[in-house]
């Protein structure tokens, strides 16, 4: 049985890291840095003394052409040979002891230069020969390799001739930008050089180097912003140096999360969203990492055990500098609580002792205003919490009038907030609100007014029935407001499929039928009048049928649109109905005065 070697399409592996595995062509650059930081590490490991450097040179001719060089370890005859055999493979893997010290893979970085260029020449002579080398290789996966007569410095040096289409990333502009990009911290000097006019690249110390006030220049200088604050970013795990800047301005979770990332000073990505937790989304990172692993496009991290871990420790290092902050410093400490409310309430949901810590200074919607839990907690020990924006609305009116404490729970992270606050303050009492029973709380008639009561109350509970309300009468202030509706989305959802039942399809209705007979007992709305109200009492004192129901209809509707509540057809109607029979009585009574 004969062995077989796999038949590689080299333009399809072209193709492939131009579509797919690379995001933007110009990342041959960072790939040939790479290669180029990679080899004069592998020579000083030799122990050969000497200044490692890297020279770019462009060509002005047609078509354009760059030269990439080092001085660093060079290649073989073998190396290259074993580099042609196998598409991808790394020579430093082969020929050289794993280390952290390397960035890239030579295999891989070598063949991003095809999706630029229409041939790669490279002239090399390893530390360890006296041998200079040529190899010429073609996006069609021919190449040619020859030995030089001349000889050549140790090093190597990469010929590109750009393609037509990619002619761009061989102008000055465009490739000292990307030189900038991903080479500006590396240790070892980059010279951009053309037409014998020579700059250097990577004169600039690092931001995880510079001291806060540097840093903060930095940030303004790059991001045309004045971050709060910085924030030191240190992973042990995962050989992590960085900076967190605080944003001065509010940011969502859904805004698009622009971490610059480095591996071993080398940019692997400006805009990584996952390196930090997702509750940290009010600051942006710049980081410097030796340990973690980058993928194959080297543009991100292998999302491993380590990865997951060093994300946690950095986001230790932001919930410690808050905890101290509080100490060191109140008024900035107030400042990102103001601009960063609602990723402060995030952080403090996710860990207790973050909670402990914002709790008493976040701002919540009450039935008093908007109000810090420190300024709540100083006069309310019972507190009441709405499970939804919608039920706050329809009792805030109210609630403080009977001096009731209540908390809009409605909006993202609030209910848990407020439920958890007996965890710190066990003296507080922290009650969900069950809306439908919100006007029990209210004070109830004596006997006498009770039965007073009664008849309109049975004619108001035969008119709403259809409304899926039932009527209650208690007294409560303030008195201008007549009657107040309560419901929640178990009623909201009962009426949905009774009014989806009398236009669904045979089948459909069926299944509406099972959810509204077998998996609910039928729940009803609250409509409390109030007793303290004159027009209510008028109503209810009136012996006028006609009157009455024009009066419960448009009670009913009134605190329909006081409660922002959907109204329907009927409900339309019956507002409508209800304001001309009012109407059609005043121009009666006007004009029989008149005459």
């Amino acid at each position: 049985m004969n062995n077989m070697n796999f038949q590689v399409n080299l333009q399809g592996i072209i193709d492939l890291l131009s579509n797919h595995l690379y995001s933007d062509p110009g990342v041959f650059i960072r790939e040939l840095l790479q290669n180029g930081i990679d080899a004069i590490t592998g020579r000083k490991r030799l122990g050969h003394t000497f200044e490692g450097q890297i020279k770019v040179e462009l060509f002005t001719s047609t078509p354009r052409r760059m030269s990439f060089s080092d001085n660093g370890l060079g290649l073989t005859q073998t190396d290259i040979e074993l580099f042609l055999a196998r598409i991808g493979s790394s020579i430093k893997k082969e020929n050289l002891d794993t280390s952290d010290d390397f960035i890239g893979h030579f295999g891989v970085g070598i063949l991003s230069c095809f999706v630029i260029s229409e041939e790669i020449v490279l002239i090399t002579r390893s530390a360890v020969s006296e041998e200079g080398l040529e190899w010429r290789g073609r996006p069609d996966g021919t190449y040619s390799l020859k030995t030089l007569t001349k000889k050549v410095p140790i090093g190597t040096t990469v010929y590109l001739s750009a393609k037509p289409e990619y002619e761009e990333y061989f102008e000055y502009y465009q490739v000292s930008n990307l030189l900038n990009k991903y080479g500006e911290y590396l240790p070892t000097p980059i010279v951009l050089s053309e037409d014998n006019y020579n700059m250097n690249i990577n004169e600039s110390s690092p931001p995880w180097l510079m001291s806060k006030k540097e840093a903060m220049e930095y940030v303004e200088r790059t991001d045309y912003s004045t971050p709060i604050d910085i924030i030191p970013l240190h992973s042990h795990l995962g050989g992590v140096t960085g900076i967190a800047h605080i944003l001065p301005y509010a940011v969502s979770l859904q805004d698009e999360k622009k971490h610059r990332v480095y591996l071993k000073n080398m940019l692997l990505s400006d805009k990584m969203s996952n390196i930090l937790p997702s509750w940290a989304f009010f600051v942006n990172s710049i980081i410097n990492t030796t340990s973690l692993k980058p993928t194959a496009s080297r543009e991100g991290f292998q999302e491993n055990d380590l990865f997951h871990a060093v994300c946690d420790e950095l986001g230790v290092c932001i919930k410690r500098y808050l905890i101290e902050l509080v100490d060191k410093d109140m008024d900035l400490f107030q400042q990102i609580i103001r601009i960063h409310y609602v990723s402060l309430k995030t952080m403090a949901v996710e860990d207790d002792a973050l909670y402990e810590l914002f709790i008493r200074h976040l701002k919540f919607e009450t039935s008093y205003g908007d109000m810090k839990m420190d300024d709540i907690l100083k006069d309310h020990t019972t507190i009441l919490v709405t499970a939804s924006l919608d039920e706050f609305r329809q009792i805030a009116r109210v609630a403080k009038a009977q001096e009731l404490m209540v908390i809009n729970g409605g909006y993202v992270h609030d209910l848990d907030l407020v439920r958890n606050l007996t965890q710190v303050e066990p003296h507080i009492t922290v009650e969900v609100l069950d809306i439908l029973k919100f006007s029990n709380r209210f004070e109830e008639l004596d006997n006498e007014d009770h039965a007073l009561t009664q008849p309109f109350l049975k004619y108001a509970s035969h008119l709403l029935e259809k409304f899926q309300c039932q009527p209650l009468v208690r007294w409560f202030e303030p008195s201008e407001i007549p009657v107040m509706y309560n419901t929640n989305q178990e009623v909201n959802f009962f009426r949905l499929t009774e009014e989806s039942e009398k236009v669904a399809n045979p089948l459909f209705s069926d299944i509406v039928l099972v959810i509204k007979d077998e998996l609910y007992e039928k729940p009803y709305a609250k409509l409390c009048f109030n007793y303290n109200n004159v027009m209510v009492r008028k109503a209810m004192e009136s012996s006028d049928l006609t009157l009455q129901k024009a009066s419960i209809e448009l009670f009913y509707t009134q605190a329909l649109l006081l409660g922002n509540h959907p109204m329907g057809p009927e409900e339309l109607r019956l507002m409508n109905d209800s304001l001309l029979h009012f109407m059609n009585r005043g121009f009666e009574n006007a004009n029989g005065a008149l005459q």
